[in-house]
Order: structure tokens, then C-alpha cells, then sequence
């Protein structure tokens, strides 16, 4: 997600990716990574992004889902801090996370 959210400042021309990759530390070595396996993170978040809309398609489609209570969801979170203000957000996730698990049947 991290890694999402600096290229999304990528895109807006807050950043440049070399700037984004800088920003982004290493778990093993606690330094920036490269250009190249920030780049390869975020080709991969965007991958996951994609199966999971799909995941959420085939809920909807096979009645494990309700429609109505997507757009609730979705809507909560669209108005609710951006990822950006960490101590609201972070306060949003077990929200979040109660409510998919009562939506999920």
C-alpha cells in the first residue's frame, strides 16, 4: 500500500519515481530500494488490486455479497481521512474490517 501511495504522488507530479523509490525503505536493509523493485512492488499492488475488485465481482455475483452494502462501504470510505492522515485512518480500519466481516455471508 505504501508503495501505492507514493506512486500515486508519482502521477500527480508530486514526486518522481526516484524520489518515491527513495522514500520507500527497505525491510531487510532499512535503506531506500531501487527504482527498479519500486517499481516492481507497485506493478504487483496494482495486481492485487485488480484480483481483488474480480473477488469482489464474483461475491456480488454469486450472492455472497450485497450490492447495496458495497456502495456503503465504498461510500464510508470515500468520505472518510485519505490514507495520507495515518491516526484517522488508522482508526477507520477496524471499521472497516467489522463491517466486511458482517457483509460477507
Amino acid at each position: 500500500m505504501e508503495s501505492l501511495l507514493l506512486y500515486r504522488r508519482v502521477l500527480s507530479g508530486e514526486l518522481t519515481l526516484e524520489k518515491a523509490s527513495r522514500l520507500r525503505s527497505s525491510k531487510l536493509t532499512g535503506g531506500p530500494v531501487k527504482v527498479g523493485a519500486f517499481y516492481a512492488t507497485v506493478k504487483q499492488g496494482k495486481g492485487n488490486l485488480k484480483q481483488a475488485v474480480m473477488t469482489l465481482t464474483a461475491g456480488v455475483w454469486l450472492g455472497y455479497v450485497k450490492l447495496e452494502d458495497l456502495w456503503r462501504l465504498f461510500d464510508l470510505v470515500a468520505n472518510s481521512p485519505s490514507p495520507f492522515e495515518q491516526p484517522q485512518s488508522e482508526q477507520l480500519m477496524p471499521v472497516l474490517e467489522a463491517l466486511v466481516e458482517k457483509m460477507v455471508t
